[in-house]
Formats: C-alpha cells, sequence, structure tokens
C-alpha cells in the first residue's frame, strides 16, 4: 500500500501505465478471484496481464471491470498522477490546475474529479455524535437581497462535533433547499445521530423543532456570539470553495460538500487517502457522465 504525500516517492513507486494496473490488481484480487458474471473463484491468465479470466464461463475480466475506472480514457498513469494531486494537496486543486499539471483538458480533469468526489460520499451509517452544534447559513456571490433569501444564493445545513476538550470533531454539510423547519429536521436525521445532544440558535425552525425533538436545546445570545466554532468551520468551507475552486454551479454543491467533509474529517491521516479513495473507487460501480447526472439531480 502507498502512504505519503511526497511527489518524489510517488513517482518512484509508479513510473509506467503498468505500475498503476500491478496495483490495482493488488486492491481488486489481493484475496480471492470471483467472476463477475458467473461467481466462479477460479481463473487463468487473461489476454493482458492485468485481465483475469475465468474458467467457469471463460469471462475475459480487467481490473478495471465494475469499478469507477471502467471507461477512464487517459493512460491510467495520468489517472493516478490526478488522483495524487487530489488526495496530496491540504485542499485539493481546482479543475483547471488540476489539467494543466496533468495535461489534459479541463473537461477531462473536472469528469475524473467528479467520479473522486462521488467515492468521497460518506455512508449513510456515518453520523455525528456526542455534543453537536448545527446552523444553517447561505452559499454564493453577492446579492441585494435582504435576509435569508434563496433566490440567488443556496442554502446550506452545518454541523459539527465538540469534544469534551472543546475541540473540534467531525463535521457535516449538506446542501438544501430551504431553511423550512420540515427541510432542517430531515437534515439533522440525515447528519446527526439520534442520540446526539444538539445545540442551535433561537431561528424560528429550530425553536418549532425543539418542541418535537426532545435532543435539541436553543441557546439565545447575541449574534455571532455563540457557537464560534461552528461558525468557524462554515467560513473555512466557504473560503476554500472560492479560494481553491473560484466558482461551484449550484447543481453540484453537494458534490463540493462531500469533498470538504471528506478532507477535514480525515485531516490526521492525509498519508492514507490516496490508497483509501482507490479501493473506494475499485469497490463501488462505475461512474460514467450520464450516472454523475443522475446524482446531479437527485441531490438537488
Amino acid at each position: 500500500m502507498f502512504k505519503g504525500i511526497n511527489a518524489i516517492e510517488f513517482s518512484k513507486r509508479f513510473q509506467t501505465n503498468d505500475d498503476c494496473y500491478r496495483y490495482l490488481m493488488s486492491i481488486k484480487w489481493s484475496k480471492d478471484f470471483e467472476c463477475s458474471r458467473c461467481g466462479c473463484k477460479e481463473s487463468h491468465k487473461g489476454r493482458l496481464f492485468y485481465y483475469r479470466r475465468c474458467k467457469g464461463c471463460s469471462y475475459d475480466e480487467s481490473v478495471t471491470a465494475n469499478t469507477v475506472f471502467h471507461g477512464v480514457k487517459m493512460p491510467m498513469l495520468k489517472a493516478f498522477h490526478m488522483l495524487f494531486r487530489i488526495t496530496s494537496k491540504k485542499k485539493g486543486m481546482s479543475t483547471i490546475e488540476l489539467g494543466t499539471e496533468v495535461g489534459v483538458q479541463q473537461k477531462t480533469a473536472w469528469l475524473f474529479k467528479r467520479k473522486v468526489q462521488a467515492a468521497m460520499k460518506k455512508d449513510k451509517d456515518d453520523k455525528l455524535n456526542g455534543n453537536v452544534e448545527v446552523d444553517e447559513t447561505l452559499v454564493g456571490g453577492y446579492s441585494t437581497a435582504v435576509g435569508r433569501s434563496t433566490a440567488t444564493k443556496e442554502a446550506l445545513f452545518a454541523a459539527v462535533e465538540v469534544l469534551p476538550d472543546g475541540r473540534t470533531g467531525n463535521i457535516a454539510l449538506q446542501h438544501i433547499e430551504s431553511f423550512k423547519a420540515d427541510e432542517l429536521k430531515y437534515a439533522i436525521k440525515d447528519n446527526v445521530s439520534a442520540e446526539a445532544l444538539i445545540k442551535t440558535d433561537a431561528y424560528h425552525s429550530y425553536k418549532k423543532l425543539a418542541k418535537e425533538m426532545n435532543n435539541i436545546s436553543i441557546e439565545y445570545s447575541q449574534k455571532g456570539s455563540a457557537m464560534e466554532e461552528l461558525h468557524k468551520q462554515i467560513m473555512q468551507f466557504k473560503n476554500w470553495l472560492r479560494g481553491t475552486h473560484h466558482h461551484c454551479a449550484s447543481e453540484y454543491l453537494f458534490a463540493y460538500t462531500s469533498e470538504y467533509e471528506y478532507r477535514f474529517n480525515r485531516r490526521n491521516k492525509r498519508k492514507s487517502l490516496f490508497n483509501d479513495i482507490l479501493v473506494r473507487m475499485m469497490n463501488q460501480i462505475p461512474h460514467p457522465y450520464n450516472y454523475l447526472k443522475t446524482l446531479c439531480v437527485y441531490n438537488t
């Protein structure tokens, strides 16, 4: 397993496409081969070294078959370099910068990065626990609208774990349609454990929820004086989105919240991110453009 964020070590480890395919083989077939068509567990050499031919049905299966890498048009070495840059840089990279460094078109870099972002999506059971602070905010450019208008901006739910020593634990971000009580209720249930003790502000939607959810407490205070750590994390996300990626279409905001969550919640495991994402991509179905568009529609 490759662990590290050193570019020189990475370049020594992966010098050719074959090096990349061998690494994928060590992930997919590290234990046993199992034919994706008939389930047979016996195989012999396929037409290329990174293929396995099933002894039962003679299906010649590539190491990238039935994985996110299926259908990737660029050389595998470039795909590995792109993934390394995405995971090794603390704040990630824009697709313009990514395409320039690896030598592919921006559209190609964008599509591959969307595949990576899809692999970064957290599991449904991965929820915040303990003492949790929640709030909502608006994301977008300048607007003359007064109040919490979503006419030109996007609504965002944010939550953060507060550890016993006061430090920040994991965070959760979710693109929502509005700040109505029902919308915030589902966002809380999606991201926060039912056993967690939730603290929030006196916004009227939370007051309504506090009457039906006994684990929500309202903190009354002057504007900006409560939940300082949560507000800090919200500002850091906005600065990351604006400073690193410069622009994000509203239909893809959910993908960037997934990426930010993944990075922040694994901030102490940066050396293992490259391998972790590879494993995730090797254990998920292919992500062609139309599939990613479907995800976009589902999450907006």
